[in-house]
């Protein structure tokens, strides 16, 4: 007899290659880490873009450009040649890696069919308006059936919807809510208060303790619903989806019901609790987990429908 807890599960689940780490040979976002992952037929892989002051799109997850590279500034108000000079920087040393752009990732795509789906993760660090979410679909348009764009930017997540109705999305309801970390938030990025439920969260909803948890999570799932398309997958960070579990909604059904996939974000498999919430969320059916580490945590899941 199996566990309560455990289900037999009907799909595979998605082991994502966060930041295109393979084995962490290469600077996080880079060509050179997406030219590994693809070589060693990932399914999903997943890469940070960053719109720059010109309309072009650079392979960077910071707009600072002291965090990962050689150089000084903010990304968003510079031209893409003052951006290709520069190098990525790993474990606090210069590499010999310039920093990317979308043109590169697409050209490395086409070639290696393997790879099923390259997730770009895209940074609402400057406005994203229509004429720049129109400018990134004509550049990903010879791999598009095989690209899933996603943001915390649920605007920009509807505006892509609309014109391009073909294009694998998903949303991360992270501006919205949130864990309280033990490093502290940036002044500039919501939410910007601890609501009644111990959670970052700005909605009138988590003003006053009104209910239990478990009902505050159900209502903050179904109005966060509502700020993006049907059919959008949804990533949630891991800890946020057990902490849901634990108080008794469960936001994995919750979105499977309304015709949702849901991926938990990030994985870490050097830690224990992490395998252990990987397995959890495993066990209840998530679709996809989001990690660095994915031979570790495929090696660590008591699971045989496992695709990395």
């Amino acid at each position: 007899m199996l566990p309560e807890t455990l289900h037999i599960r009907k799909t595979p689940v998605t082991l994502i290659h966060h930041a295109a780490n393979c084995g962490h040979q290469e600077p996080s976002t880079s060509l050179a880490a997406l030219m590994c992952c693809l070589e060693s037929g990932a399914a999903k892989i997943e890469i940070d873009v960053i719109p720059l002051g010109d309309g072009s799109f650079a392979l960077l997850h910071d707009p600072n450009l002291e965090v990962d590279t050689d150089g000084k500034g903010n990304a968003t108000r510079m031209k893409r040649a003052e951006i290709e000079r520069l190098h990525y920087t790993k474990d606090g040393e210069v590499t010999a890696e310039k920093v990317g752009f979308l043109e590169g990732a697409v050209d490395l795509l086409l070639p290696h069919p393997d790879t099923k789906l390259l997730q770009l993760d895209l940074k609402p660090f400057t406005p994203l308006t229509r004429g720049v979410l129109k400018e990134f679909v004509t550049i990903i348009e010879p791999v598009k059936g095989r690209i899933q764009v996603t943001s915390v930017a649920d605007w920009a997540v509807r505006a892509l919807s609309r014109f391009a109705p073909d294009l694998a999305l998903g949303y991360d309801p992270l501006l919205y809510l949130d864990k309280v970390d033990d490093e502290p938030r940036p002044d500039t990025i919501p939410p910007f208060r601890v609501g009644a439920y111990g959670l970052l969260d700005d909605h009138p909803l988590s003003a006053y303790q009104w209910g239990p948890l478990g009902d505050y999570f159900a209502a903050r799932a179904g109005a966060l619903f509502a700020q993006v398309p049907s059919g959008c997958e949804w990533f949630i960070r891991a800890e946020i989806l057990k902490m849901a579990f634990d108080a008794g909604f469960n936001w994995i059904n919750f979105l499977h019901e309304n015709g949702s996939r849901v991926d938990g974000w990030t994985i870490d498999a050097a830690k224990p609790e992490q395998i252990q919430l990987a397995q959890f969320l495993v066990e209840h059916n998530i679709d996809e987990l989001t990690t660095d580490t994915p031979t570790r945590l495929a090696a660590n899941l008591h699971s045989d429908a496992i695709i990395y």
